[in-house]
This record gives C-alpha cells, sequence and structure tokens, in this order.
C-alpha cells in the first residue's frame, strides 16, 4: 500500500498555491495581468449575480469582509467592478461589474477552462467530478 509521504495538508495547500500561480500566468500571458485568482473568483459570482454588497460576497466566496474590502478596492483601481451606494441601506454599497470587466468574462472564462484541463490531464470527466465533489464534502464538513 502507499502511503502518502507529505501530510494532507501540504498536498492541498501546494496544488491550492500551484493552481493559483498557474492561473495568474494564464491570464497574464494572455493579456490580463490585472486579474488575480482572486478577482476572478469575485468576477464568477457578480457574473451569476449582480448588485450584491461585500457582506454577501464574502459569504459566497468564504472570505472575511476585511479581506473582501482590499480585493474590491483592487478591483476598482483595476476597472472590474463598480461600488454604489445602496438605495436602501446608506452604509452599504452593492458590487457590480463594470463594462470592461463584462468584455473579458468570457475570454477570462476559457482561459480558466484550459488552466483546468491541463491540470486534471490524464483524469476523466467523472473523476474531474469526483474530485470536486469530494473537495466540496470536505468543505461542507468544515463549514
Amino acid at each position: 500500500m502507499n502511503t502518502p509521504s507529505k501530510s494532507f495538508v501540504y498536498t492541498l495547500t501546494r496544488i491550492s498555491s500551484r493552481y493559483k500561480t498557474e492561473l495568474a500566468q494564464n491570464f497574464a500571458s494572455n493579456g490580463y495581468s490585472d486579474v488575480t485568482p482572486d478577482y476572478w473568483i469575485i468576477l464568477e459570482w457578480l457574473w451569476e449575480e449582480e448588485n450584491i454588497t461585500l457582506g454577501q460576497l464574502a459569504e459566497r466566496t468564504s472570505k472575511d469582509k476585511a479581506s473582501i474590502t482590499r480585493i474590491i478596492g483592487g478591483m476598482e483601481r483595476n476597472d472590474l467592478v463598480i461600488r454604489t451606494p445602496s438605495a436602501s441601506d446608506k452604509r452599504s454599497f452593492l458590487i457590480s461589474m463594470s463594462k470592461y470587466a463584462k468584455s473579458i468574462i468570457e475570454n477570462l472564462k476559457q482561459i480558466e477552462g484550459d488552466t483546468l484541463k491541463r491540470a486534471t490531464n490524464k483524469l476523466n470527466p467523472i473523476e474531474v467530478k469526483e474530485l470536486v465533489r469530494m473537495l466540496e464534502h470536505l468543505f461542507v464538513n468544515l463549514d
């Protein structure tokens, strides 16, 4: 029986870090150096539902509010999102994608898809689905 030479956390951290690095490099090499993996996660959520609060984004992305605030600030500087005051709550802001972000989202999806294809090379589609299912299961167990 093969036993892992490193701990589970080591393996999980290593693949997460490597995948993020690869994705960032792929975005940059395709002319999107202004999009980081963290920005991409936010854009994916905003593509599904715009005009959501920082708190909603934090909940959906499993990031704390301070991190989301920092990320959104960077995204605003890169013209990826727009922050508008909420009409119903003056203390709150609604986040939506900028015109620029909307114009590049399909290209970003393709780049992320190509990155995933490379990462899952030699795994069949069923194995990829099962891998994602198992990782989601681990997340739910720890949530």
